[in-house]
């Protein structure tokens, strides 16, 4: 029996002690998997689109609505914005597990594509569109790749990972929040970048070709090259983008809608919150709150941690000329950096001129409660998602019958924090020596085939969730532990192993191929 590198434990065992490492950090990971993870793929992705909401709930869902809508209009049009708003209205839920940025990243195209299947053949007419409100609040250097472009090339006998940037190394840094929009010129030295990859041999010409047209067809769009931002063009060419990689299979998908949520949230919040008797505005702006704050939400992922200094106080700052976000700390009626260099009074006026500068990004904590506790959308999340997203709207209900405010604890009881939509393990690409790796979206224009929609619809209904999500375990531990507090033997399990452990051979089979003939 196989083992893992110099020991004498079988591998299947500490592939067990793996998952039971995982999931003791996730419990309701665990639950999730205990509870739905003999459904399939399609099953699962079935009940995305049931959504529980109270009584009296329309006045808020219809706020968010209208800030929804005007921000689509600006970005896609008056007709996708009318119809996305619409469906939304009835099947209230988005995905927030995707970071903004070309949505090439396995991760992200996986979830998107899980949610897809139940569309087809869907007979609800107003279903069209996956909305996704992703994270802005990353780095460019992410390792999601929001910077470019990511694919796969299979040359001299060995699989080759490409990344290609829009935007210089110094900037890697920096976040995608606000960050300026790219130009022709930094379009162009992709291209070229690309042209080099062919001229070393790294990449076949017919491929650089189909990624060099797609270049010129959706990133070199004139009205993609008028954005303020590079946010804004994310939004626009993620639009165009997902809809290529349903080319080869010659089906039209539901359109793909990505939002940053960070400036969604700053819209709510002005027209909303700053100048109404709101929840949202005693915690932005009530030092009462500020002990309740503290008390439940310090210590919670995507929060803050005081004594570790970790996270930040509802926002981030960005200073002018600043490529790094600085964390921020309430002191009285300010929010203040450590150094005490940066300082914004937490009034709505101090705020408002915050935004106007651009200098601050709503943190996580803030987003999701505005989104999910008071707005009460649901939002399907990734396999850390769902643990820290439950945890803050425990600490949210806390704080809340502190307070006495028992609506607000009503609306939020009802918030769908559980619902896994990303994540999972569903497109994997085929190579020449025969292993089957993840697929990434520009992975689905270049090797895509007819049949390659069929066969993920085929593998939906075949893989269950928790194969899907089990197979990935590999993966989580190392995002779960640092490298420090890792157990070598079980970072030595890779995917192939978990594979292998979990029979997955015959269902995990590839909906793209690179042939050598092509390569």
């Amino acid at each position: 029996m196989s083992t893992s590198d110099n020991s004498d434990v079988p591998l299947p065992v500490n592939f067990e002690r793996l998952v039971d490492s995982v999931l003791s950090k996730k419990p309701v990971l665990k639950k999730i998997v205990e509870k739905y993870g003999h459904k399939t793929l399609h099953e699962y992705a079935q009940d995305y689109i049931d959504v529980n909401r109270g009584p009296g709930f329309a006045k808020r869902q219809n706020e968010f609505l209208a800030v929804f809508r005007k921000s689509i209009v600006r970005l896609l049009g008056k007709d996708t914005a009318n119809a996305a708003t619409q469906q939304l209205k009835k099947r209230y839920f988005v995905s927030t597990a995707d970071h903004h940025g070309p949505v090439t990243s396995p991760f992200f195209i996986n979830g998107n594509l899980v949610t897809a299947v139940p569309y087809f053949g869907n007979p609800d007419p107003l279903l069209r569109y996956i909305i996704v409100l992703s994270c802005g609040n990353v780095s460019l250097n992410n390792s999601s790749y929001p910077r470019g472009l990511l694919f796969t090339a299979y040359e001299k006998e060995r699989i080759i990972n490409h990344k290609v940037s829009f935007f210089p190394a110094s900037d890697r840094l920096c976040p995608v929040f606000e960050f300026r929009s790219y130009t022709a010129d930094d379009i162009n030295n992709a291209k070229k970048n690309i042209n080099e990859k062919v001229r070393i041999g790294e990449l076949g010409r017919p491929y650089a070709n189909k990624i060099g047209g797609i270049l010129d067809e959706i990133y070199l769009n004139p009205e993609v090259l008028g954005c303020k931002t590079f946010s804004e063009q994310v939004t626009k060419t993620n639009f165009n983008l997902w809809q290529k990689f349903f080319e080869p299979s010659h089906v039209t998908p539901p359109d793909l809608i990505y939002l940053e949520q960070e400036k969604l949230v700053m819209e709510l919040l002005q027209t909303k919150h700053f100048d109404q008797d709101t929840v949202i505005r005693h915690i932005l702006f009530d030092e009462d709150f500020d002990v309740l704050m503290k008390k439940y939400f310090d210590g919670i992922q995507g929060a803050f941690d005081l004594e570790k200094k970790l996270g930040t106080y509802l926002f981030w700052a960005l200073p002018k000329g600043s490529k790094y976000r600085i964390q921020l700390w309430r002191s009285g009626g300010e929010l203040v950096s450590e150094d005490g260099n940066y300082r914004v009074k937490l009034t709505p006026e101090g705020l408002r001129e915050a935004f106007g500068r651009k200098e601050l990004i709503p943190s996580m904590m803030l987003c999701y409660i505005v989104l999910s506790f008071y707005y009460g959308i649901k939002c399907l999340g990734g396999f850390s998602q769902v643990n820290y997203l439950t945890e803050m709207k425990d600490a949210y209900i806390k704080m809340q019958t502190d307070r006495g405010y028992y609506r607000s604890v009503e609306v939020c009881a009802r918030a769908q924090t559980k619902e896994m939509g990303g994540d999972f393990a569903l497109a994997f690409l085929k190579c020449p020596n025969g292993k089957i790796i993840p697929a990434t979206g520009i992975d689905l224009v270049l090797y895509g085939a007819p049949d390659t929609w069929s066969r993920l619809v085929h593998k939906s209904d075949v893989l269950t969730m928790k194969e899907a999500v089990y197979s990935l375990m590999p993966e989580f531990y190392k995002i779960v532990y640092p490298e420090k507090d890792r157990d070598p033997e079980l970072s030595a399990i890779n995917s192939e192993d978990a594979t292998r452990i979990l029979n997955l051979e015959g269902k995990l089979e590839p909906c793209a191929e690179i042939k050598k003939e092509d390569g």
